[in-house]
């Protein structure tokens, strides 16, 4: 079933389910991973100190960072060893749930997270800013990252490129811990590649202990250097996912039966009086406070034709 879901999703222009990035990788970057392919199948990468300085760069973080196998590799660890209770805004990535946890709703006002924050009285707040799967950006993560230095605040910044055309500033602090997988706004997801960063160095000096010797392999590096050496490309592909995001929002707005939540993402959340079944799009139903009813369209160059899908 997984190798049908793949080959279906394979090339398809009614693909609306996977967050992918459709202007990039470039087919010079491809190419050259091709052409290079025989010896870093061969050959070890380097060690996670060389790669996280270039993750560094291609990144623009100044902070101690760390590349993980993928945003997931990093959520569970930080979730099975940092953390004993936590508030989880929801719905949310379905990892950030795997823990003890106290769940308040994505689009909570500030005073309703900071009295949970008390409340509850837990040692870690996680949010996915913007949130997946309802594009939410918040702006008030740095209010509460100040009000309370004691409580780490984990918050996955997977889709903080796509807010607008000027990326938002990190949110800042010694208790803040940025989790990023980078196969969303790259395009890059079957390579398994993020970061954990943080300016609490003591901690990223004990995450390391918790990760293989080698848990980013030889292509994934060539991959990151490549993408060192295309960034303006890149940069081109993230304002066209930005400005093609809101015309599909748009036109989304244009169906009867739908309902368009606000997005600062590349992707929408809608509300949908019937069952879309007959293209790929992400049903919500396996999010915590969603149903059926609710569907998640990832961005596609392809928009254009939802206006016939959904007729």
């Amino acid at each position: 079933m997984q190798k049908q879901l793949v080959t279906r999703m394979k090339d398809s222009s009614d693909n609306f389910y996977f967050m992918i990035n459709p202007y990039f990788p470039t087919e010079e970057i491809i190419n050259q991973l091709r052409k290079d392919l025989l010896h870093l199948v061969r050959y070890y990468p380097s060690n996670q100190k060389v790669i996280s300085e270039k993750v560094k760069r291609l990144e623009n973080v100044t902070i101690p960072l760390l590349t993980v196998n993928g945003s997931c590799e990093a959520i569970r660890i930080l979730l099975q060893n940092y953390t004993k209770k936590a508030l989880v805004t929801v719905p949310n990535f379905n990892e950030w749930e795997i823990s003890n946890h106290i769940p308040i709703p994505y689009d909570a006002t500030t005073d309703e997270i900071r009295n949970a924050i008390q409340h509850h009285n837990v040692d870690t707040v996680c949010f996915c800013n913007p949130n997946n799967p309802t594009g939410l950006y918040r702006d008030d993560i740095q209010q509460l990252i100040n009000e309370f230095p004691h409580i780490k605040f984990a918050i996955d910044i997977s889709f903080i490129d796509f807010v607008d055309e000027t990326i938002p500033p990190y949110p800042k602090g010694k208790n803040v811990i940025l989790i990023k997988s980078l196969g969303k706004n790259y395009g890059i997801c079957g390579i398994r590649l993020g970061y954990i960063a943080s300016e609490d160095e003591e901690f990223i000096n004990d995450f390391v202990t918790k990760i293989p010797i080698w848990n980013i392999n030889s292509v994934t590096e060539a991959l990151i250097d490549l993408l060192l050496e295309h960034k303006d490309e890149y940069e081109q592909s993230r304002i066209k996912i930005i400005q093609g995001t809101r015309k599909m929002v748009d036109l989304l707005k244009t169906i009867p039966y739908i309902k368009v939540f606000p997005t600062n993402a590349n992707f929408v959340m809608v509300k949908s009086e019937k069952s879309i079944t007959h293209f790929n799009v992400k049903s919500c139903d396996n999010k915590t406070g969603l149903d059926g009813t609710y569907y998640r369209f990832a961005y596609n160059a392809n928009f254009k034709q939802l206006k016939e899908l959904l007729q």
